[in-house]
């Protein structure tokens, strides 16, 4: 067990050196993989001190612990270390207030109670604000005026916090994405799907169809389009666009080696600055995309989306909020709430091939259904006809009852795919 007493003089030094370097002109991942190295040498020399005056030496389970603590501090998560280093066990954290910690298993969704990280709100506040400092550009304020606010850890961990307007008077929640499912083999692994849901999968990205990834909150869409992406073939270019990124295609360079991403930019404390994803959308079309993928659709950039579907960005994909398949098309409409619905829906029959939708079930997520978007509208304004290919009840397997459209079946043929 290692002293805490150490622990400021330590990252003190590790802070001096990292001051000599150009560190804060840094990425926030690059900083990270600094910060290791820096702290790993201050330990080395800790251990070596250790042992000239005592003739002891840490074990090697002390070392890591060091380590990691002196990291901690200088990146300012020093109280989220802890937690942060079990996210291959849990898929969020909740922290309501100095008091109460919660973490979220992988998989099943069971709630375990933790061990308080702070010992005042005060603690809290001012981890927020480190956080923010080190990690969310502009450095956006975290106060009664601007009460909440989303930071961005180098692994990915995404960390929204409020204050004032909640009791206890500040809350976190910390969602920590899962890199360990790559492909589909690994989906079929963790029983998320089986093998003829996976060819017909693979199938669909192969022949380019366009995707639309469909759920409710940690269903797993985000994990869906990251796998179907890795799928790509390596020398296709992939375009991303998110609110706040969570794909992470960078991750895997062997399988996506063309590829960038971009994030949209909230307004700066004088209304300032904001770039919107609708505006990075019309902008992703110039750089000579082969497909296009908004992380998420939440409003106008839905017409964007369809544009870049119909007009040569085939195999595109995008995921939305809709508790059910039959919710997806009016949750796009809800998108576009000044353009005229039934128009809307010709748009969404002429660029959209498929509807994915997943619900979490009790192991973790399952798909519901996968519809096809027929391109000929139904006698009733204001809806899209589909027909569904794959239907499950959210807690066993999906079955195959519908066949693909006559063009679709045959090019997904080509990669695979038969009934």
């Amino acid at each position: 067990m290692i002293d805490p007493a150490i622990i400021p003089r330590l990252a003190s030094d590790v802070g001096e050196a990292l001051a000599r370097t150009s560190f804060e002109t840094l990425s926030p991942e690059d900083r990270k993989q600094l910060a290791i190295a820096t702290s790993t040498q201050v330990a080395k020399n800790h251990q070596l001190a250790l042992m000239n005056a005592t003739g002891t030496l840490l074990s090697d389970e002390e070392m890591v612990e060091l380590t990691s603590a002196l990291c901690d501090t200088v990146l300012g998560t020093a109280q989220l270390g802890p937690l942060l280093r079990q996210g291959n066990r849990y898929s969020d954290f909740h922290i309501n207030g100095a008091d109460h910690v919660f973490a979220k298993e992988r998989g099943s969704g069971r709630i375990i109670t933790m061990p308080p990280i702070v010992d005042s709100e005060e603690e809290l506040v001012d981890l927020v604000k480190k956080l923010i400092r080190a990690y969310a550009p502009g450095e956006p304020r975290f106060d009664a005026g601007s009460p909440a606010v989303d930071v961005q850890l180098p692994d990915g961990e995404r960390v929204h916090a409020m204050r004032n307007v909640v009791d206890p008077p500040v809350v976190i929640a910390i969602r920590i994405p899962d890199f360990t499912l790559e492909s589909l083999p690994d989906l079929i692994d963790n029983d998320t799907i089986e093998s003829a849901m996976a060819q017909f999968l693979y199938a669909a990205v192969a022949s380019r169809m366009n995707l639309i990834v469909a759920g409710g909150t940690g269903s797993g869409k985000t994990t869906m389009v990251r796998v179907l992406l890795n799928e790509v073939d390596p020398m296709e270019r992939i375009v991303t666009i998110e609110d706040l990124r969570e794909l992470h295609l960078s991750k895997f360079p062997k399988r996506n080696p063309n590829v960038w991403s971009a994030e949209a930019v909230k307004p700066n404390v004088d209304g300032q600055g904001e770039i919107t994803v609708d505006f990075l959308l019309r902008e992703a079309l110039r750089q000579d995309p082969d497909r296009i993928v908004v992380g998420e659709v939440r409003g106008r950039e839905a017409l964007e989306m369809f544009k870049a579907m119909s007009t040569g960005n085939e195999g595109s994909m995008c995921s939305i909020h809709a508790r059910s398949a039959a919710n997806i098309v009016p949750r796009l409409i809800q998108c576009v709430p000044d353009r005229e619905p039934n128009q809307l829906c010709i748009e969404i029959a002429n660029s959209v091939d498929l509807f994915v939708h997943l619900r979490k079930g009790p192991t973790g997520p399952r798909i519901t259904s996968i519809l096809e978007v027929d391109d000929h509208l139904p006698e009733v304004a204001g809806g899209v006809h589909t027909t569904k290919l794959w239907e499950g009840d959210g807690v066993n397997h999906p079955r195959l009852v519908g066949r693909l459209s006559g063009e679709r079946a045959a090019r997904m043929r080509e990669y695979g795919w038969s009934p």
